[in-house]
């Protein structure tokens, strides 16, 4: 077995290299031959995931949140044969940890290793928007400008409460978008044009530091969870948003839900889009789903329909 791990130091509260050294013990005693390498500036995890991948590692452990998983997840894809390749283990560091809950992983750094080091492994779906891969949930709209908003920084003073005060920032300035979306669900294609405030393309269930987006997502279904929130009022939108946190924004009209193996949406103006906390610029969405095509260390997996021991 060969193994390297990948941390970010400042993932989340800044706090990774504190747990530096009870990671590097537990994982090297369970898995022998490891190497670390620490991030320095973005681009820096993917490099090292993928030269792991030409170099015949097997197993990735991620020190981070979403957004440095990310990262590696798109260096291992980058080389034919990655994602069959590798297994990744996620060592929740981040500020929302949102897929690290989907694998039945706490938050807590020492009880989620004790479930790593069990060695159960799930195989789940991986997301495409456009030709980047996505692990947890694309968002764009609102959503994503929050997120660009919401800086290393800000996220480092404020932890889950940076959401909420990127979220204000973003309010008053924010207008709708209007898209046009062509949408390939199980047996029928459905094209239709809607004025949004966000929309959110979903592999599992939480976004922004666990609001519930995506309540049905199941992560290895081999479909897309699709959340399309309508242009409203300000004030209408702002408590909408309010019943996302458990969910209960999918009994809003406005609110259109369903689950899709590939749409592609095609908007008015360049807009923002997150992907897994990553925020680039498109005009243009094409998304579609890689059934089953990762394999994970997990606990429990609550949200997911197969496991093996």
């Amino acid at each position: 077995m060969k193994s390297r791990l990948i941390i970010n130091p400042v993932s989340g509260t800044d706090a990774a290299p504190d747990y530096l050294q009870n990671i590097n013990g537990r994982l090297r005693a369970a898995h022998g031959e490891m190497d670390i390498v620490m991030t320095i500036a973005a681009g820096d995890a993917g490099a090292a995931a993928e030269q792991a991948v030409r170099d015949g590692y097997d197993h990735l452990f991620v020190g981070g949140g979403d957004g440095t998983l990310n990262e590696v997840l798109n260096g291992v894809a980058g080389v034919d044969g990655g994602l069959e390749q590798i297994t990744f283990g996620l060592i929740p560091l981040g500020t929302g940890n949102d897929f690290a809950d989907a694998l039945g992983l706490p938050e807590d750094v020492s009880e989620a290793i004790n479930l790593l080091l069990e060695e159960r492994t799930i195989q789940v779906d991986v997301g495409m928007l456009n030709d980047r891969h996505f692990i947890n949930v694309s968002a764009g709209g609102f959503i994503a400008e929050v997120s660009s908003a919401v800086n290393p920084q800000l996220k480092t003073v404020a932890g889950k409460l940076a959401y909420l005060i990127g979220g204000a920032q973003v309010l008053m300035d924010y207008e709708h978008v209007t898209a046009r979306l062509r949408v390939v669900e199980q047996e029928r294609i459905v094209e239709r044009e809607m004025s949004i405030e966000m929309f959110a393309v979903c592999n599992s269930r939480l976004v922004g530091g666990g609001r519930l987006i995506a309540p049905h997502a199941v992560i290895d279904d081999g479909l897309l969870d699709v959340c399309l929130i309508a242009e409203m009022p300000t004030l209408e939108f702002v408590t909408l948003l309010t019943s996302v946190s458990g969910g209960d924004h999918l009994e809003d009209p406005r609110v259109n839900y369903f689950q899709a193996r590939e749409i592609t949406m095609h908007f008015d103006r360049v807009i923002k889009v997150n992907t897994d906390g990553e925020v680039l610029d498109a005009a243009d969405c094409h998304y579609r789903i890689l059934p089953r095509a990762a394999r994970f260390l997990a606990g429990d997996a609550p949200y997911a329909s197969h496991a093996s021991p």
